[in-house]
């Protein structure tokens, strides 16, 4: 880094307030906590700067991409009087390409929005092998649960796979059939959800969120999320359901934590399906790189020699967030997976966020509070918000609105 000197005229330059706390590979949860939530001074300076080079190893990050920051290039001076630290807003900065597109240049493609393929399933099948396949990109929609729910890393990465395979079992469903996927876990992140459903022929609908979304540990043994140690023990349960008809439930307890091994597990014990699932999200602190799934299953009378090919597959095959940040689509990650298998019956649909809440479901809601607590909560407060979990979306209600709600199970009683 280059930092200009003193300026003569104006006294303190940026580049005399500027700090470099570490340069590193990997997520620094520590650093990446505190510098969301406050501004800290480090040692005489107003700000810290950490460097931070995600999944890389952080000589080579610098020697291929690096540039050197030089903040004589159009700075100004600062006027220290203008504002004191506790004075300064820090927010999070959504578009995290914004910053990233100045820095690479085009120098490293699989970090460039560009390069990635847009969010979408792939089905398909080989019937004489006896086998069924479903790939996802899903990117765009986990970086969507991520921004409503402002998820920490380690939470992205759980609640991304949650989601991810939610859609990937919606791409059986038919008509107005959902999937809800549900882990009760004793870990930091409490409680997970995830649904999927159809929105039409072509498309499918997906949300998710964790009861505790600030959870960030550190990586495991591997170098990966501790999503496992965030999960804790529990259980998972797979419901389908539509809007006619008993829903149907499965429940198993967690094998592992790791959603991807929990969820085979619940097609085998449940299903009684032999299956090889695997999901992987790509995250850091200011978003998502990338995200995808697979699954493949063996339908009744598979071929056992085909099934053992694609676990060998799966056991060697490269993970998924390497091959989507390295461009790859839906298409791509059944290849990487089948092999010299062929697949026919292709099936293409789309992938986004989605939520069914709206103001005529919050008000039913409201109405099994019962009319004595929604006039209570008229003499508490002018105006009831209701927030859904899901999407974050926040539904207004005056204390006139809710006594009309109380009248209406009043006028049912009488």
């Amino acid at each position: 880094m280059d930092f200009d000197d003193r300026d003569s005229d104006r006294g303190d330059r940026v580049g005399d307030r500027v700090g470099v706390m570490r340069v590193r590979a990997g997520i620094d949860d520590d650093a990446a906590a505190g510098l969301a939530g406050s501004v800290q001074r480090v040692d005489d300076r107003t700000f810290g700067v950490v460097l931070l080079a995600d999944d890389l190893d952080a000589e080579l990050f610098r020697a291929r991409g690096d540039r050197g920051i030089d903040l004589r290039e159009g700075d100004r001076s600062v006027d220290l009087r203008l504002a004191l630290a506790e004075q300064v807003e820090i927010r999070p900065v959504y578009d995290q390409d914004a910053h990233r597109r100045r820095f690479f240049r085009g120098k490293a493609r699989a970090f460039e929005p560009e390069a990635l393929m847009p969010d979408a399933l792939v089905a398909a099948s080989n019937l004489d092998a006896g086998v069924a396949m479903v790939a996802a990109i899903t990117t765009d929609l986990v970086a969507e649960i991520r921004d409503r729910h402002d998820l920490w890393p380690t939470a992205t990465a759980a609640v991304g796979r949650l989601a991810t395979g939610a859609a990937l079992f919606a791409a059986g469903l038919k008509g107005n059939e959902r999937v809800s996927l549900q882990i009760a876990g004793d870990g930091p992140l409490g409680a997970l959800a995830a649904e999927a459903w159809l929105l039409d022929e072509r498309a499918i609908g997906a949300r998710g969120y964790a009861a505790n979304g600030r959870v960030e540990l550190p990586v495991d043994a591997r170098g990966k999320f501790d999503v496992a140690g965030a999960v804790g023990a529990g259980s998972l349960q797979v419901t389908r359901s539509s809007e006619i008809g008993q829903p149907y439930s499965g429940v198993v307890p967690l094998a592992s934590g790791e959603i991807a091994e929990d969820l085979a597990v619940y097609l085998s014990q449940s299903e009684q399906i032999p299956s090889v699932v695997a999901l992987g999200v790509l995250a850091n602190p200011i978003g998502v790189v990338a995200a995808g799934g697979i699954v493949a299953r063996a339908l009744p009378g598979a071929d056992e020699r085909a099934i053992a090919a694609l676990e060998e597959r799966a056991a060697r095959m490269p993970a998924v967030t390497q091959l989507v940040a390295n461009g790859a689509d839906a298409d791509a990650l059944l290849r990487e997976l089948a092999g010299d298998l062929a697949l026919g019956a292709r099936r293409e649909m789309q992938i986004r966020f989605a939520c069914r809440c709206n103001r005529a479901k919050v008000e039913a809601v409201l109405l099994g509070l019962g009319a004595d607590e929604l006039v209570r909560l008229t003499q508490e407060r002018d105006r009831t918000e209701a927030t859904c979990e899901y999407c974050k979306t926040r539904y207004d209600f005056t204390a006139a609105e809710l006594r009309g709600l109380a009248a209406t199970l009043l006028e049912g009683r009488g």
